[in-house]
């Protein structure tokens, strides 16, 4: 039986993933900071209850993971945001956003390969962001979070496929039909023009080789418009994020899971 690790899978994406894993026969443990969640997920679903910005916590979930049987999939989905102007946005906000999407993935993923508990020719896949692209104004720290992901995935691409056969990969999602997107959305009525995360999900399960994957057309219309003319991608995401953002809320920060 295929076993599934999920950070982040109460909720949205991730648990998305859950159940896509499920469809498809696996085992699945789920690690994440919502305890009601967690106890909601379907029977059979293996529960770690962590804070990935607590280095206790941490540590203790990488002690358990690591006397694990191995897994076949690995999926660091957990991530948090806060939006608002940056001059105001509290450091230590900025500090537990650092910790949960960045430092803790890097973290799990080092420990899980040096305990050899992901498995020879197995999938370690990062949820990054389509920011990666065409930035995020108003969550430039998110934005550099995901960015830093992505260039950490890209460093060990080449030398864990070449020594372990294991496939790293980036996974770029566009705005998704989340609790998490529409509480950081400018427009947090549109939830009917964004991607559902099953459909995500999905192509995480589909694409099983290839580094980068950005689901969905117009995700990738607006990467390949990034790559192409940055300036212009950077303006058209400052008018449609950053200024509606503005208009939104008088609220200097917004900080919450995905």
């Amino acid at each position: 039986m295929t076993r599934v690790f999920i950070t982040g899978g109460a909720k949205g994406l991730g648990h998305a993933c859950v159940r896509t894993a499920l469809k498809n026969g696996c085992h699945v443990t789920v690690l994440d900071a919502d305890a009601n969640g967690l106890a909601q997920l379907p029977a059979g679903v293996e529960a770690i209850h962590a804070d990935l910005s607590d280095a206790a916590d941490l540590k203790t979930a990488i002690d358990r993971l690591s006397a694990s049987k191995p897994f076949d999939i690995v999926i660091l989905n957990a991530g948090i945001n806060a939006t608002g102007a940056f001059e105001t946005l509290p450091v230590e906000r900025q500090a537990k956003l650092i910790a949960v999407n960045l430092t803790a993935p890097m973290v799990l993923a080092t420990a899980l390969i040096q305990a050899n508990t992901l498995v020879r020719s197995g999938r370690l896949v990062f949820v990054g962001s389509l920011s990666h692209f065409v930035s995020y104004p108003g969550a430039s720290t998110y934005a550099g979070t995901k960015d830093g992901l992505t260039v950490f995935a890209r460093s060990l691409r080449r030398p864990l496929r070449r020594s372990l056969g294991i496939r790293v990969q980036v996974v770029a999602p566009g705005p998704m039909d989340t609790d998490h997107a529409t509480e950081h959305s400018p427009t947090p009525d549109d939830r009917g023009t964004r991607m559902p995360p099953s459909v995500v999900a999905d192509t995480i399960w589909r694409n099983r080789s290839g580094f980068l994957i950005v689901p969905g057309m117009a995700a990738s219309g607006a990467s390949i418009l990034g790559r192409l003319l940055p300036g212009v991608a950077g303006r058209i995401m400052r008018r449609v994020i950053f200024e509606k953002l503005q208009a939104r809320t008088s609220a200097p920060s917004n900080l919450s899971s995905r």
